[in-house]
């Protein structure tokens, strides 16, 4: 059940897009219902979710809660309508108040309340949110600049299509003024999508920063190019605030703070959004609805003269008969002195005429005319100044706790000033309720931040803070944005996520490393690889050397070690009969105490002495399973022959379906930094025993990526030999026996039309370091026997060039090939060695001098001829399963015990 809440509210959040198109809202659409069918949808969409969110949360104490807090909504309600029923005002009809309009506002408020509470208890990974953000960004941002560059968006201001793209701005200043060139895509407000790009450009960056690839570049260049377009304040100025703040703050955290280590990629990319912004300002439609205002205000002014004569004029009408005895019978001067002439004072008509009409309280209209020029044409004062008069004309104090009701406010005029809106419309009382949350969860963030500062003022959670904080400064500057869902949501769902990750992530300690050096006969380096441990800065630290049967001095040489440097507390060594480098890992796994678990090779270093500091600084921030590093090849003579990066880890299906394009092979390196508990179980279970990924679990029904970050740092020096073991028969029978396990597994979930073809093109893509836009074509089912008889052939050309010599791959080819419906009745001898990926180096040089168990012969024979069933006895059954997993064959053999 917690699985499909999480997937519903993943799908919910990536279509809010699509739920705020302009034409939605518009009729004959929006008249067949009376209300929009996208908040409609939304409505039946977060009652699924609150249904799912009930049934899989057990917390007693959050039901209480979520029910004390719906019972305070409807006695608040109460109070609101019996409030709104005692209401008088000089406008005949009291501005239409309409309960179910009402209703349905409360509703419209309390949704995104739900999703915050939701997303406050449903756990998305980081890497997970990085598949979220980006699809929001590409459909809105995307959506934005495709439409200005094809010219068919709605003008932000007007909502007609554009006259002009971004390239007139620089070009051609014939095609309009900013109401004419600023656009919107097709969304339904720009004030409310300029907020929501306000909150997704830091979220953005940060991925950006985090994974700086071509895909994150291109969304992240998209949306600055997609805020300037929209041609609103909000959107440009906070476009250009936010680059620039992130760049602040990448500074402070890798510079000051040293959480981060400094790329000159990423500091390059910065500086370009911020020289962008600089080229694009001085002909953005902003800066031109700037200009013009200030053009239309020194042109509506005039001269003194001038002014001090209208406002003599506007006097003398207002003596002559005011009284709402003679308004209510015939227009006084003063109403027809306002008539005729308000236009001259720059008054909005649809604020005199029928928002506050002018006819009846020209009294009021007097006193705006006399305002100056900058406050007259300033819409949301005059919004603030007719709701204050509303207010003073009922003259009841209840007002200020429940409000004059959101549909009079909505039929005088919307205010745009979040926060000020609800307080007009819903009191003092339905700001505390529906609004005042999302404050309260902005200053717990800051203080639980700044009170943890080492641990919890982390560059990631400071970009989403600012994000939030941008978002809610928006709302209160330009309004229209917290009684409109799609920016509501997307709010609720981001700050819950962040209120749960700040208010779960465990306080910084120096937790203990334990490290795992396997060895055989790396007498003449093992020396400089501990030199490399013992001369760490972090000292929490133990390792453990697991000498797998060398026949040459690492054992006298350890333990020399030791005692010089006295490191019997910290150094354990361990001698067992040569077992192979995995059984070896295993074996030491046995013996760790720490918290966090890493494989060192004795002929390896640590790339410096802050490798450990920084690893327990990762994992300890960032609250993962493990962490993927760097590394920095050298050859025998420790010279640099490059860095190795690590492919960014996102572990989502997309890399699943990249893992098996890249025939089995592993997309990302060996080294890694995991925790206890994780190394123990599925890195046990899947790379130590089965020689496959570290990272995937292959052993469940439906196989799980772990939660594995980038750490962004170079963790050691790799040292490569022109005799690798790799390019030996036996090291690359062993290494493809651990790929064709991973490809074969992956494929019995995955189904890859045009294997080879797609394995081309994501060549192609890799080498042009492009694979973060590459999307393969994969479906979720599992790949008929026969296509698999196509690839492994394929894949295993790509190691062995020539394996007809080869029994068990000779074998393993004719399986998949062979189309036998068949039976096969299996005995194991009893003393039958069985053995685990970890083994595949005794096995392939057993089969190679030709000393493998007769029945592993003949099972190959068996396989050849093809089947799709084996029936063993139940004492045999568990043993089958190992061989049949050994073998690659698992997923399309049947077992079956017999009676």
């Amino acid at each position: 059940m917690y699985s499909k809440l999480k997937t519903t509210i993943f799908w919910f959040i990536i279509i809010q897009p699509f739920l705020d198109i302009f034409y939605l809202y518009q009729p004959p659409i929006s008249t067949i219902l009376k209300f929009s069918p996208a908040t409609m949808l939304r409505i039946i969409l977060v009652g699924i979710i609150s249904i799912l969110f009930l049934w899989s949360n057990k917390n007693k104490k959050m039901k209480l809660f979520l029910g004390i807090y719906m019972g305070l909504l409807i006695v608040y309600f109460i109070g609101h309508h019996l409030n709104a029923m005692q209401f008088h005002s000089l406008v005949d009809g009291n501005f239409g108040y309409s309960i179910t309009g009402e209703i349905f506002y409360l509703i419209r408020m309390v949704l995104p309340l739900i999703i915050l509470v939701v997303s406050y208890n449903v756990k998305f990974t980081d890497n997970q949110l990085e598949s979220i953000i980006p699809w929001l960004v590409a459909l809105i941002s995307g959506s934005i600049v495709v439409t200005n560059l094809f010219k068919i968006s709605l003008a932000s201001y007007t909502n007609q299509r554009i006259t002009g793209s971004i390239i007139n701005w620089f070009f051609d200043n014939r095609h309009g003024s900013y109401f004419q060139l600023a656009s919107k895509g097709f969304f339904n407000f720009a004030n409310s999508t300029a907020a929501v790009e306000v909150l997704l450009l830091p979220v953005m960056l940060y991925y950006l920063i985090k994974h700086t690839n071509v895909k994150n570049f291109i969304l992240s260049l998209v949306q600055v190019l997609a805020m300037f377009m929209l041609g609103t304040k909000v959107s440009t100025l906070g476009c250009i605030g936010i680059v620039i703040l992130m760049t602040g703050m990448y500074l402070f955290f890798t510079l000051i703070k040293q959480d981060l280590v400094l790329k000159k990629s990423v500091l390059g990319i910065l500086l370009l959004f911020i020289v962008l912004c600089g080229i694009i300002y001085p002909v953005s439609p902003a800066i031109n609805r700037t200009n013009f205002d200030a053009q239309i205000q020194q042109e509506r002014d005039g001269d003194k003269a001038e002014v001090e004569k209208r406002e003599k004029k506007l006097e003398e009408k207002s003596k002559k008969g005011d009284s709402k005895k003679e308004i209510n019978k015939h227009e006084t001067p003063l109403i027809r002195y306002i008539r005729k002439h308000y236009s001259e004072y720059s008054i909005n008509a649809r604020f005199i005429e029928v928002s506050y009409p002018y006819y009846d309280d020209p009294g009021f209209w007097k006193e705006i005319m006399k305002w100056p020029i900058q406050d007259r044409i300033s819409f949301r004062k005059i919004e603030i100044a007719m709701l204050n008069r509303v207010k003073e004309v009922n003259d009841n104090p209840k007002d200020e706790l429940f409000g004059i009701t959101y549909t009079r406010m909505n039929n005088i005029f919307n205010v745009e000033r979040d926060f000020i809106s609800q307080y007009y419309s819903m009191g003092i009382l339905g700001v505390i309720l529906l609004v005042l949350p999302y404050i309260l969860g902005v200053i717990y963030l800051i203080y639980a931040i700044l009170r943890h500062f080492k641990t919890k003022f982390t560059f990631r959670n400071t970009a989403f803070l600012l994000g939030i904080l941008g978002i809610l400064s928006v709302s209160l500057y330009s309004g229209n944005v917290m009684d409109f869902l799609t920016a509501t949501f997307i709010l609720a769902f981001i700050e819950g996520q962040l209120l749960y990750k700040v208010k779960n992530q465990p306080l910084y300690k120096q937790h203990k490393i334990s490290l795992i050096m396997p060895s055989y006969n790396d007498a003449g380096t093992i020396v400089e690889s501990l030199d490399a441990i013992r001369t760490q800065k972090y000292s929490n630290w133990e390792l453990i050397i697991v000498d797998d049967g060398s026949t040459d001095d690492t054992k006298n040489i350890v333990q020399s070690y030791i005692r010089q440097y006295s490191l019997n507390g910290k150094i354990r060594y361990l001698y067992e009969t040569n077992s192979d480098q995995l059984n070896a890992i295993k074996f030491g796994s046995k013996f760790i105490t720490g918290d966090y678990v890493n494989i060192i090779h004795s002929d390896d270093t640590f790339y410096d002495n802050e490798v450990l500091n920084r690893a327990n600084t990762k994992m300890s921030l960032d609250n993962v399973d493990g962490i993927l590093v760097d590394l920095n090849k050298v050859n025998v003579r420790n010279e640099s022959l490059g860095v190795q990066r690590t492919t960014d880890y996102l572990g989502d299906k997309r890399q699943l379906k990249i893992q098996a394009l890249w025939l089995g092979r592993n997309l990302f390196v060996d080294v890694a930094f995991w925790k206890k508990e994780i190394f123990l179980k599925q890195v046990t279970d899947n790379y130590l025993t089965w020689n496959t990924p570290n990272w995937i679990d292959l052993n469940l029904s439906r196989f799980k990526t772990l939660n594995f970050e980038n750490s962004g740092f170079k963790c050691i020096n790799y040292r490569v030999y022109e005799d690798n073991y790799i390019n030996s028969e036996v090291g690359n029978l062993n290494v493809l026996n651990g790929e064709l396990r991973t490809l074969i597994s992956l494929l019995s979930q995955y189904c890859v039309p045009l294997y080879k073809l797609q394995y081309r093109i994501f060549r192609l893509f890799n080498k042009l370091k492009l694979l973060s836009i590459y999307w393969p074509v994969a479906f979720r089912r599992s790949t008929p026997k026969q296509l698999i008889g196509e690839i492994v052939p394929f894949v295993i050309s790509k190691r062995v060039s020539d394996f007809t010599n080869q029994p068990y791959l000779n074998a393993l080819v004719a399986f998949y090939k062979a189309d036998q419906d068949r039976t096969l009745d299996l005995k194991l001898p009893e003393e039958l060695p069985i053995y685990y990926g970890s083994d595949m180096r005794q096995f392939n040089q057993k089969m190679i001098t030709g000393t493998l168990e007769p029945f592993y012969s003949e099972f190959f024979e068996e396989m050849q001829k093809g089947f799709t069933k084996i029936k063993v006895s139940e004492e045999d059954a568990a043993k089958c399963r190992v061989i049949i997993q050994f073998l690659n064959i698992k997923p399309y053999v049947d077992l079956e015990v017999r009676d």
